[in-house]
């Protein structure tokens, strides 16, 4: 049996006559690394065949050092970045700092707003839920701390069961390696499922096609059906 259809319906398609995609993603300390470069592989990869520019957006200008001990230097802030076609949250232990900066929510919630697109990997999407663009939408988190982001929007309808989780133009993914799987998902809306397989098979990645099967979630008693 095929799940329902996502309530504000499929992920837009890409415009007719569309230049070059611009992907901002939200860099900060305490981010987690592989939310972060697990999706910017696949964005990024050639053999999908996207017109796409990846930028790194900071709160400041100064380098975001991940719980990974990486420095990511920002090529923008969110201040003066240039107009989103895609805004990408990843999460970590750093999400919490953000989302309790009521300065630098209003930023990311003007550009939440005018993306095309917006995903948020494991806690990022507590930083979209407390923008409240996303209350009455379907959305899903890191598993191992559900309450914790999920508590940032109440009004959202979180999915405990979930690899990832698509509504209208937000797709939110479980705990860090997830956002692999919501990317590639994201990569066979926009092209093709043919070209997201192809993808899968160059990084040699087991893609989680089936956004449902989400064995960490009976890890965990808050999100164990």
């Amino acid at each position: 049996m095929s799940p329902p259809p996502p309530p504000h319906g499929p992920l837009p398609k890409i415009p007719e006559g569309s230049g070059k995609l611009i992907l901002g993603a939200l860099v900060f300390d305490e981010m987690d690394l592989l939310d972060l470069m697990g999706p910017m592989r696949i964005f990024g990869e050639k053999l999908n065949a996207l017109n796409i520019q990846i930028i790194f957006i900071g709160t400041s200008m100064e380098p975001a050092r991940t719980s990974q001990q990486v420095e990511i230097t920002p090529h923008y802030t969110l201040e003066n970045a240039p107009k989103l076609d895609v805004f990408f949250t990843p999460g970590g232990y750093g999400s919490l700092a953000i989302w309790d900066n009521e300065e630098v929510m209003k930023l990311i919630t003007e550009r939440v707003k005018e993306s095309t697109w917006c995903m948020g990997v494991c806690t990022g999407a507590g930083i979209l839920a407390k923008t409240g663009l996303i209350d009455g939408y379907r959305a899903t988190t890191n598993k191992a701390g559900f309450q914790v982001p999920a508590s940032q929007g109440p009004n959202v309808e979180w999915v405990k069961r979930a690899r990832w989780v698509q509504d209208g133009k937000f797709v939110t993914s479980s705990g860090v390696s997830a956002g692999i799987d919501a990317a590639l998902f994201i990569v066979s809306e926009l092209k093709s499922l043919e070209v997201a397989e192809v993808v899968s098979a160059e990084i040699e990645y087991t893609w989680h096609r089936v956004a449902e099967e989400d064995p960490f979630a009976d890890m965990y008693e808050y999100t164990r059906l």
